[in-house]
């Protein structure tokens, strides 16, 4: 069984947050697992913006992206170690739904965001039943499983 991973749970696997046990659980599990790429962009800006903060205290749109052209290498680490993992355990890149009314649909009938509801649809889609995230939205979702 494939277990769809949100962004929520990588990048706390991959930077220490309340949340790290419950994703290291996860990602131990003897399960495939696969995502997509607008998740995995999520999970780059998160873990740049949670750097970021680290670094230099409040998010500023502005600061940080002066901090791309000026001090990237302070991302480089969690950039590798994100693809590292997706190579790793191995990861499957999903391809996206491209039906916009679906999405919609989807979008009203369970109360989600834009990239949430991309997420339930894509796993619609390829017959995924389990979502890994700590998102309580998927849990009004009726077809997915939330685990933790």
């Amino acid at each position: 069984m494939v277990i769809y991973l949100d962004a929520n749970v990588i990048v706390s696997y991959l930077l220490y947050t309340e949340k790290t046990e419950e994703a290291r659980k996860v990602l131990e599990r003897e399960e495939a697992f696969a995502t997509t790429i607008n998740t995995l962009e999520e999970a780059v800006f998160v873990g740049m913006r949670l750097i970021f903060e680290e670094y230099y205290g409040d998010y500023k749109l502005k600061k940080f992206k002066k901090t791309l052209k000026q001090n990237f290498e302070i991302y480089q680490q969690y950039l590798s170690n994100l693809n590292r993992l997706v190579s790793e355990l191995p990861i499957v890149l999903l391809p996206v739904p491209s039906d916009l009314t679906s999405l919609v649909q989807v979008m009203e009938g369970y109360s989600l965001l834009p990239n949430d509801a991309l997420i339930a649809l894509t796993c619609k889609v390829q017959k995924i039943d389990k979502i890994a995230t700590f998102d309580s939205d998927f849990r009004g979702v009726d077809f997915l499983k939330v685990i933790p």
